[in-house]
């Protein structure tokens, strides 16, 4: 970004911010720009427009030129600005977790609508691959339920943990390490099990958008198999004891076909599927029974 004036102006770095990013093809081009500069500045974005002829200081264009290198070299807006919304909540996020997306949110409308519409008492939920901890807390804000959140990250559980926390929710919530395919032996005890599960397979991790799988974990998008053995444990979790619990798993894009021959294969036929706001087949729900 080269420098043509003295003294920057909001609007002048913004324009020159939105070219290079539209150059890039990096999607919404200014509001990248604006939401970068808005972190810098500690501004709304309203404030950029009500002074768009305001000088910057030295060090905001220093600490912004940053900001924009990183961005044009695809790293993900949100773990540049080190936070992101989900489901009206605020969240940090950095390279240790997926970062919430919006199709994830009906998952956690479809356990809340569960728990509304069946009514039990204080459910235990356990949700399996927490990450930043978005899908637990926003359950846990809007309900009355105890969760155990569990994650094979470290990492992800110590930022769940701190996310948590900073919305009150800490004693509503148990976060531990804890991989599924070597720690967790049963469902016994659950009303509810919820997952957004790593469900790439391993072959199609590299065609992914270089934002992805440049940057966020691996580990929490894909199986490094065929994108189908979280599904696996959890079906055979799920038939392994007497009291079922409901399971509430968010499905990959295309894997829609491949799940339901799964649930035939262990005999699960009690189960409804719901788009996201696209139309694609998004959240599966295997209703519980004894």
């Amino acid at each position: 970004m080269a420098e043509t004036l003295k003294t920057w102006r909001v609007l002048d770095i913004l324009k020159v911010t939105e070219a290079a990013f539209a150059d890039k093809g990096i999607k919404n081009p200014r509001l990248n720009a604006e939401l970068l500069l808005c972190d810098i500045t500690g501004d709304k974005r309203i404030e950029l427009y009500l002074n768009f002829e305001k000088p910057l200081t030295k060090a905001e264009v220093e600490a912004y030129r940053q900001h924009v290198k990183r961005r044009l070299a695809f790293e993900p807006l949100q773990y540049i600005l080190g936070k992101t919304e989900f489901y009206g909540l605020n969240f940090r996020v950095n390279c240790s977790v997926l970062i919430p997306r919006q199709e994830t949110e009906i998952l956690v409308e479809k356990a809340l609508e569960y728990i509304t519409n069946c009514k039990p008492d204080n459910p235990k939920i356990l949700e399996i691959g927490t990450g930043s901890g978005c899908i637990s807390a926003a359950i846990a804000a809007n309900t009355v339920c105890e969760i155990d959140a569990v994650d094979v990250s470290p990492e992800a559980v110590n930022l769940a943990t701190e996310n948590a926390s900073n919305k009150e929710l800490k004693g509503k919530i148990i976060f531990s390490v804890k991989d599924l395919f070597n720690d967790i032996n049963s469902f016994e005890g659950y009303d509810i099990v919820v997952s957004n599960p790593p469900y790439i397979a391993a072959s199609d991790v590299p065609g992914l958008d270089e934002e992805v799988n440049g940057y966020e974990p691996v580990i929490a998008l894909s199986d490094n198999d065929d994108g189908l053995s979280f599904y696996r444990k959890i079906f055979q979790l799920f038939n392994s004891v007497n009291k079922k619990p409901v399971l509430l798993l968010e499905l990959g894009d295309g894997k829609k076909e491949q799940t339901i021959n799964l649930l035939k294969e262990n005999g699960i036929l009690s189960y409804k599927i719901f788009n996201d706001l696209i139309g694609i087949p998004r959240v599966l729900l295997v209703e519980s029974y004894k």
